[in-house]
């Protein structure tokens, strides 16, 4: 059966009610949607019969004095299969998942330090490498960016990195003849929450940490406020007016004490400026410093390296506090390498478990730290194809 327009509009809020809410009955769709309990019956039954939903089992309506029974809907997993790329400095991940997140293939190509491989040339390729290997029909493809999607002018990430200024989104999407889609990282990590993970929620916050740090944030179940850029630009709000000069302009901002980029530099000058650091032990130049040459210098118990990281860590948890005391938060999910450092992640949870007095007027915002995973922006960017494609968002 060809849907109307207007019918697939209704089958996609449909759909995201069941996403949303999991296993769930016609009439309370209906009730949730405000669409009519017959045109939720009719549409519901042809989307049973497509294979798009199933019917999941019965409930009994307690409201119900002759205790009816309802039939309740869930997503069939193997009606669809979507991949998601992610584009960074450091690699290229791919990962194709059905359309419940579950996880079929995965490939990643470290690209970092190579500036032939960061061409949208090298891209396509080994996109269209990893399309050729799927063992099922891909439906669409999700790409997550390492900055913002010009809604306005497609063709460019929209970023202050010169690595991207050039990258062409247009070939990328000419080389396919699937639909393929484009996003801000971060939100696509954010999407795979609201629709993949077990326990739902309609408001929450996705913090990442790397190169740069960036925060989405999901509204009433919907990325809030995607097109004004500046909206999640965490990174860049001022925790210090005396601070470092950052490249935006301002001084002292959240970046230049805590991302992997502003970490790294000021390890380079602790490296050249301390003798008595371990960082000359583990590297033979300051250029040669990476995140782990960091973290094992911070597990050695260097004292600049502790001393850096320490501030590191509790403006980030400032600002963490803050936004959830602006923003309407039941969770924060906080994503980055520096993360996977036992001591650190316990640090910063200790600090983000501070309860004030106002704590009694709402109720306490749960703070997650997700296990670091090169794959999470591209399963996530699979979340953006099947967003657009299913569910007819974003």
């Amino acid at each position: 059966m060809a849907f109307t327009k207007k019918q697939r509009e209704l089958c996609a809020k449909i759909l995201d009610e069941v996403y949303t809410n999991g296993a769930i009955s016609r009439i309370d769709i209906a009730n949730k949607t405000k669409i009519t309990p017959a045109t939720v019956s009719s549409l519901t039954s042809q989307m049973v019969e497509d294979g798009l939903l199933y019917e999941a089992g019965e409930t009994f309506d307690k409201k119900n004095k002759a205790g009816r029974k309802k039939i309740l809907l869930s997503v069939c997993h193997d009606h669809s299969y979507f991949i998601g790329a992610e584009i960074s400095e450091r690699y290229y991940t791919f990962s194709l998942t059905d359309n419940l997140g579950k996880i079929i293939s995965q490939v990643a190509y470290p690209v970092e330090n190579n500036a032939i491989h960061l061409t949208s040339e090298c891209f396509i390729d080994k996109l269209q490498e990893f399309l050729l290997a799927s063992p099922v029909t891909v439906q669409a493809i999700g790409v997550a960016l390492p900055g913002h999607f010009n809604y306005i002018k497609a063709d460019q990430i929209l970023t202050n990195n010169p690595l991207w200024q050039n990258f062409s989104l247009d070939l990328i999407s000419d080389a396919f003849d699937l639909p393929v889609f484009f996003s801000n990282n971060v939100n696509c990590m954010a999407l795979s929450e609201k629709l993949y993970s077990p326990d739902k929620e309609d408001n929450f916050l996705f913090f990442n940490l790397s190169r740069g740090i960036y925060c989405s944030y999901v509204h009433c179940g919907e990325i809030f406020c995607k097109q004004n850029f500046l909206v999640g630009e965490i990174g860049h709000t001022s925790v210090s007016l005396q601070g470092n000069l950052c490249e935006c302009g301002k001084r002292g901002c959240l970046q230049t004490y805590a991302s992997e980029t502003w970490l790294l530099k000021k390890a380079a000058l602790l490296f050249e400026s301390s003798t008595e650091t371990f960082l000359r032990q583990l590297a033979t130049e300051p250029k040669d410093i990476t995140l782990q040459t960091l973290l094992k210098a911070y597990r050695l118990g260097d004292t600049g390296v502790v001393h850096l990281l320490d501030i590191a860590i509790n403006y980030i948890a400032l600002a963490l506090l803050n936004m959830t005391m602006i923003l309407d938060s039941s969770k924060v999910f906080i994503r980055g390498e520096l993360f996977n450092e036992p001591m650190i992640k316990e640090q910063l949870l200790s600090l983000l478990s501070y309860e004030s007095s106002l704590s009694s007027m709402t109720s306490t915002t749960k703070f997650i730290v997700k296990d670091f995973d090169i794959y999470t922006g591209s399963i996530g960017a699979t979340a953006l194809a099947l967003n657009k494609t299913l569910l007819n968002k974003f």
